[in-house]
């Protein structure tokens, strides 16, 4: 394909949409699970919550690992094998009968195919084809994690309600198998210099690479910056996860049916999709730092809002502000963090943000459910989440941005 080909880099952001969709979707929906395991094999609330915090350790530790490998082999075929084993995963737990099961193909298989095709490689595919869009294009294509919380969770719970959780995930795992694994294999390329173009569509001489502002991994890490941008992102780990997993759970605790956390996640992940595509308009022109600081400090009031409700229509007012507020920090994050460093080591730097992000995603987890267990309220480990928020408020707000920056210029064609 020729530089005067058609651009592409379109296709780029719906591919990592539909993967996007499905990986975010199948992994968070373990909650949607929780009660049915229990119901047929006695399973307590705290041994599931060490699976879901398990699958939170493996994947993040194994991001810095993976960044690595796609900076050197491209987001194709990463994405592509960890589609297809988290698809496998997931048909594999469709015949568990054994805690030990549940641990080794939800808490680890599970985790290590979203390690690969989850935010991470997605951003970097998408950073590969975009620079002057990074920021709009990141936004339209994270869409997928709302997307994939509307539409999938929901689902497996419908399917448990049919045929039970073993018919949920044979669906849910077939679907990520055999269609979404063949998507990405058949139509991502690595580069715009694989098909002779250029990022955003540039009709100038493709061949020849664009020159940006680059960072090294070494170069990134010795950064005042990669330290805010991390704490910051920490936090945006710890309170999404704990909602997403023990949401449900504590719908039924205040008098709602099974079915309610489902629908909750549903309004949240509307919510975010409209804030997702909104804020992906509005960040360009004002800047990704002050809308990153104005979601911490809406998110950590939604989650005060939360530990203090106590009826079903405050969980909806909950659901509404706390969408608005959450998935939008990932692309905001990240694109802020590919301005600042640019894309040749982006998978490096952003897998060791993300590590960092799911050690503190995995506490947020076990926090929830043992709080819930000792006291019989989740609202101290909800409060915990509002705390930690205000901290990453008061962390964006340090970054510096690129003014420190002395620029490595070398090929984003990586």
């Amino acid at each position: 394909m020729g530089a005067g080909s058609q651009f592409i880099g379109g296709r780029m952001v719906t591919i990592s949409f539909l993967v996007l969709m499905g990986a975010f979707g199948l992994n968070l929906s373990a909650g949607q699970f929780f009660a049915e395991l229990h119901e047929v094999h006695g399973w307590s609330l705290s041994t599931l919550s060490m699976a879901v915090s398990v699958n939170m350790i493996v994947w993040g530790v194994l991001q810095p690992f993976l960044g690595r490998l796609v900076d050197r082999i491209g987001p194709r075929p990463v994405i592509t094998a960890s589609a297809a084993l988290m698809g496998f995963a997931f048909l594999m737990s469709a015949t568990i009968e054994y805690q030990w099961q549940f641990f080794l193909y939800y808490g680890v298989l599970t985790a290590i195919g979203f390690a690969g095709c989850g935010s991470m490689a997605n951003a970097v595919l998408v950073s590969r084809w975009y620079v002057k869009g990074r920021g709009r294009m990141l936004a339209r294509s994270s869409m997928g994690i709302n997307i994939g919380q509307l539409l999938l969770l929901p689902l497996a719970g419908w399917l448990i309600y049919l045929g039970g959780s073993q018919m949920a995930f044979a669906v849910l795992g077939a679907g990520m198998l055999f269609i979404v694994a063949p998507i990405v294999f058949f139509g991502v390329r690595n580069n715009p210099h694989e098909v002779g173009q250029l990022p955003d569509g540039d009709t100038a001489q493709a061949g020849g690479g664009t020159q940006s502002r680059n960072a090294t991994f070494s170069e990134a890490i010795r950064s005042f910056d990669f330290y805010c941008a991390t704490i910051g992102f920490v936090t945006c780990g710890y309170s999404l996860y704990m909602v997403a997993m023990h949401l449900p759970g504590f719908a039924v605790d205040l008098g709602g049916t099974k079915a309610l956390g489902g629908n909750l996640l549903g309004v949240a992940a509307c919510a975010s999709a409209v804030s997702m595509w909104t804020l992906g308009q509005v960040a360009p022109r004002i800047g990704k730092k002050p809308v990153l600081i104005g979601l911490y400090v809406v998110r950590a009031l939604a989650l005060a809002w939360l530990a203090m409700s106590g009826q079903i229509w405050q969980l909806y007012v909950f659901a509404v502000v706390y969408g608005v507020s959450s998935i939008p920090i990932i692309p905001l994050k990240t694109g802020l963090i590919g301005d600042r460093f640019g894309a040749a080591g982006l998978g490096a730097i952003l897998g060791s943000a993300w590590f960092a992000h799911q050690i503190l995603a995995a506490m947020g987890v076990y926090v929830g459910g043992a709080v819930r267990e000792a006291t019989g309220t989740y609202a101290p480990a909800f409060l915990s989440a509002a705390v930690l928020l205000a901290i990453g408020a008061l962390a964006t707000a340090a970054f510096r941005g690129v003014q420190d920056f002395k620029p490595v210029i070398v090929s984003e064609q990586g």
